[in-house]
């Protein structure tokens, strides 16, 4: 899965418009990013979900915006900063590469919406989101 990710975002370039959503194709990268740095430790969520999880799931589901952290919220302005893109690209690709490389004994963190999660589960939220947001710039 991961090989294809890396080919996908390869794929992406500045011009690029969303299908949906408000992210620019640079947020979007930096929002992915932040999503593996949050996995990894690097960020920690202060906010609480303002809906829950069966109406993210929903929301994800049908295309909708789903109220993403104000911590990583890239429209707000909020998460990390976008930089030069195909750089931005190469650090989307290395944090993926470093949440594939977990060690099986990792404690996760908790999930903004669902909660504890063990590895598997975190891998297919992990692919489920990476995926959602590639496909929103059609690659």
């Amino acid at each position: 899965m991961k090989n294809d990710f890396y080919k996908r975002i390869d794929q992406l370039n500045e011009k690029q418009q969303a299908k949906y959503g408000k992210m620019t194709v640079q947020q979007m990268v930096c929002h992915c990013t932040d999503f593996y740095r949050l996995v990894l430790k690097e960020l920690e969520l202060v906010e609480k979900p303002k809906i829950s999880a069966y109406e993210a799931i929903e929301k994800a589901q049908s295309k909708q915006t789903v109220p993403a952290p104000q911590e990583i919220d890239q429209v707000l302005g909020n998460g990390s900063s976008p930089g030069i893109f195909e750089e931005d690209k190469n650090l989307l690709k290395t944090y993926l590469k470093r949440f594939y490389a977990l060690d099986k004994t990792y404690d996760f963190p908790s999930h903004f919406y669902f909660g504890k999660l063990n590895r598997e589960e975190w891998m297919r939220v992990a692919d489920y989101h990476l995926n959602h947001h590639l496909k929103q710039f059609g690659v």
